[in-house]
Formats: structure tokens, C-alpha cells, sequence
């Protein structure tokens, strides 16, 4: 199973969005700002082989694409995140899109209210379907060592295998699941896996931010074989010299390789 995140920055991007999606035979891709782009241009370059797949429209952030023979219910939706149960090759998984907050015009405890609402949603999902093996994706816009990541009352989540071991965190009288962010994992040099997105700033920028990320549950840990934020799409660069090219998008596209099946 192949999933894609891209952040569309509000760009008219239909062929490169349906170039991303048959290049990398993505199976569910999920966008956020993606008003500009005519989905049924998507759906019509796609030779009718995937399905747009429309909520409850609450969310203006986030929409999916996916293959036609992908189960797709939306389950939760609210301004900037969705939550759908999604049946693919004989397996049911929790998939959330998302788009939180942005920097400079919020702050981490701003992020923190959405992500606990989130969470809620969440472990109500789990509870009412009875399956733990969830996906959260999208446009976090903060770094995996940012606190609204790893603190326990937000998303909890852990960047090395060896600590989903102990997959409960219990402090006083309450308990938080874990995630499992697989990010560190797969940033390298030799891939030029760097991160997603790279802007100027009023000081010198010395490194690229991840802002584009994946969360698992225990469940999945092991199931995700390659992550990257691709660089090329059919041969042309999404660079504009060191940096996205912003007449495209100023993020990269996050694609995410699954293993079939769960190793719990």
C-alpha cells in the first residue's frame, strides 16, 4: 500500500498531481490546500481508474484520492483534519489526514488544541472500530522533536522502535498511546531525504523542516518499508534552486511505502 501527502499550496495542479499519483501506482493520496485543483481534471487524467472521494465537506483542508477498489468511509471530519476507515488488500486501517496550524501565524499550543481534539477523535474511533492500526498523515507544520509531537497529552509519539514497547504511557491516574514517527529513520544525505519544506527567513536557514509527516500505531511499526519527500515528478524538479519552487508548491510530496498486512 503507497500513500501520498502533498500539500498543494493552493497551486492549479492537475498534472502534476495526476503524474505523482501513476508514476509512484500511489493507492491513497491525501492533499491539503488543494481548492485550486480541479479534481475532476484529476479523475479524468487518471482514465477513471480512481475515485475522488468527498466527505461531509466540513473540512476545507483536506481531500483523498484513491483506487476505486479501496473502501473509503469518512468517519470524523472537523476544519483541519478528517478521519476515514479505509479497506484495502483484505485489511482495515484508521487513516487521518491533516493540516494543522501554521507558523508564524500560530504558536505550539495553538497546534496542541487541534491535536487534542484529534486525539479524541481518535481513540473514539479506535474504540468503535475495534482496530488500532491507524495512520495519521498531513502537514503537522512543526519538527519531530517539537513538543506537539512528543508530549504524552498531544500526539505521543516516539522516534525509535525499541520504545513502542512499551506502548501505554501511564502517569497518575491516566494513560496515552503511543505513535511511532518513522521520520528519523529515513532522513539521509545519501537519498537526499532532508525534509519537506525549506523557506527564507529575517535569520540564515541552515536546514530543511519536516513538517510533513506520518504517525503509526504499534501495530504497524514494522510495516512501513521507504519513506521519502520526492524531489522529481516524471523526471522534472519540484526544486526551484535549493528550495521547493513555490509556482508549484512550497512542500514537497511525502510518499509512504507499506508492506501489506499488519506484524502486531
Amino acid at each position: 500500500m503507497k500513500i501520498l501527502f502533498w500539500n498543494l499550496n493552493r497551486k492549479s495542479n492537475e498534472k502534476w498531481v495526476s503524474d505523482i499519483i501513476l508514476e509512484n501506482d500511489v493507492d491513497i493520496a491525501i492533499f491539503a490546500e488543494y481548492q485550486n485543483t480541479s479534481f475532476n481534471t484529476v479523475i479524468s487524467n487518471l482514465k477513471d481508474e480512481y475515485k475522488h472521494h468527498i466527505g461531509y465537506n466540513y473540512c476545507k483542508k483536506i481531500t483523498l484520492v484513491c483506487k476505486k477498489q479501496i473502501g473509503v468511509v469518512t468517519k470524523r471530519e472537523q476544519g483541519r483534519y478528517i478521519l476515514y476507515t479505509c479497506f484495502v488488500n483484505q485489511h482495515y486501517y484508521n487513516i487521518i489526514g491533516i493540516h494543522l496550524p501554521s507558523p508564524p501565524h500560530s504558536d505550539s499550543s495553538s497546534r496542541k488544541l487541534v491535536i487534542r481534539d484529534i486525539i479524541h477523535d481518535i481513540n473514539e474511533l479506535e474504540n468503535e472500530e475495534k482496530n488500532i492500526n491507524t495512520i495519521v498523515i498531513g502537514d503537522f507544520n512543526c519538527n519531530p522533536f517539537d513538543e506537539e509531537i512528543i508530549e504524552k497529552d498531544s500526539f505521543n509519539a516516539v522516534l525509535f522502535k525499541s520504545l513502542m514497547q512499551q506502548e501505554i504511557i501511564t502517569y497518575g491516574n491516566k494513560k496515552w498511546r503511543r505513535f511511532y514517527n518513522p521520520i528519523l529513520h529515513f532522513i539521509s544525505e545519501d537519498t537526499m531525504t532532508y525534509g519537506s519544506i525549506y523557506y527564507s527567513s529575517s535569520i540564515k536557514t541552515l536546514y530543511w523542516n519536516s513538517f510533513d509527516q506520518i504517525l503509526v500505531r504499534k501495530g504497524l511499526v514494522n510495516n512501513i518499508s521507504s519513506l521519502q519527500y520526492l524531489r522529481t515528478i516524471k523526471k522534472k524538479s519540484l526544486l526551484k534552486k535549493v528550495m521547493p519552487n513555490d509556482a508549484i508548491s512550497d512542500h514537497l510530496p511525502l510518499l509512504v511505502d507499506f508492506r501489506e498486512g499488519t506484524q502486531l
